[in-house]
């Protein structure tokens, strides 16, 4: 099928249409941005709010990825986001940051939100922690997860104000509930203008 690393659809949470878009973990690529980049277009020109699932390393092509960053960022439709696993870099601002306009930023308490892959992070940000190793080798993968454990953890996100709250996998559809109940008089004036200036 066409874009496989997004699923893209519409769905009724507690009487309310919205557009779905969930990623599927892994990179994201040219087709998968385009793909939830038109729907959540789509959804915006209806003023249907938009809730991405996310959970991905990152990008595989810059220009689609522009796209779907402009497509989020140039959205006036209520937008809630639920990081439920990885969130990496570009597709962390892309989908889920204030970069993206999210309304409402919400974590799984598995979550791992880093600005790096946080591989890279260990080698840059940690790089004397790793020096300091006996056996850089063998013992870097428990520094990644120190890393992902402490920094790149969603109670640090939200310590920080990347996001509103971390929140149990059971809670989310009552979380949901509340957040489009909040949402539901969302309206926002723009500057008058014929249109924007897409990535083309």
């Amino acid at each position: 099928s066409y874009g496989e690393s997004f699923t893209c659809g519409l769905a009724t949470v507690g009487g309310t249409v919205c557009g779905m878009v969930s990623s599927n973990g892994e990179l994201i690529d040219a087709d998968g941005c385009a793909k939830a980049a038109r729907f959540v277009r789509f959804c915006d020109a209806f003023a249907i709010p938009v809730v991405t699932f996310v959970n991905a390393k990152g990008f595989t092509s810059l220009k689609e990825a522009s796209k779907l960053s402009h497509a989020y960022a140039e959205a006036t439709t209520a937008k809630i986001a639920v990081i439920t696993g990885m969130a990496y870099g570009a597709a962390f601002i892309a989908l889920a940051g204030r970069a993206a306009n999210a309304d409402v930023t919400l974590a799984w308490p598995s979550a791992v939100i880093s600005s790096l892959n946080p591989e890279a992070a260990v080698s840059i940000l940690w790089n004397e922690k790793l020096a300091a190793m006996k056996n850089p080798l063998t013992d870097r993968p428990k520094l990644v997860k120190e890393y992902m454990d402490t920094e790149a953890s969603p109670m640090n996100a939200a310590a920080s104000g990347y996001i509103e709250d971390v929140i149990a996998p059971a809670e989310t559809r009552s979380r949901l509930f509340a957040a489009l109940d909040m949402l539901a008089g969302k309206r926002v004036t723009t500057l008058p203008k014929k249109h924007s200036n897409i990535q083309l």
